[in-house]
């Protein structure tokens, strides 16, 4: 299973550099290229796979996951996975921490973004499981 992450986070790397390499051959800064919609969705996905990645060192890289699943839906909203892990991500974090209300909010409401995208999806139970759980911790 390791083996699969390490092959998928070096794919991550090889597209994010492929894009950062194009943009310098064009003489564009990152900052100033507004990308079209499929390589948004690329760059949407290789953030998705680095936060599954610092996702499952997450008592060192629980942050980092965060940040790159928000980069993740922030490129595409309609991410649906990325939704969940960001929600499980809130989740975790509140959990280890000092049951956080603020985190658990935001938990919820990834939670209900993947059923919204992905009703039917392979993790609407467990979004709908990790809802139950999360909504008395709101109370």
């Amino acid at each position: 299973m390791k083996k699969q992450y390490l092959g998928g986070f070096a794919t991550v790397l090889i597209v994010l550099a492929l894009q950062g390499s194009s943009l310098a051959l064009e003489g564009k800064s990152p900052e100033a290229e507004r990308k079209p919609a499929a390589n948004r969705a690329t760059t949407a996905e290789a953030h998705y796979e680095l936060g599954v990645s610092y996702h499952e060192r997450m008592f060192t890289d629980l942050d980092q996951a965060i940040t790159e699943y928000e980069q993740a839906v922030k490129l595409r909203s309609d991410f649906a996975e990325a939704h969940y892990h960001l929600g499980l991500s809130y989740h975790t974090k509140a959990k280890l921490g000092v049951d956080d209300k603020a985190l658990y909010r935001k938990a919820l409401k990834e939670y209900k973004l993947y059923l919204q995208y992905l009703p039917k999806g392979p993790l609407a139970e467990k979004a709908r499981q990790n809802i139950k759980v999360v909504t008395p911790r709101l109370r």
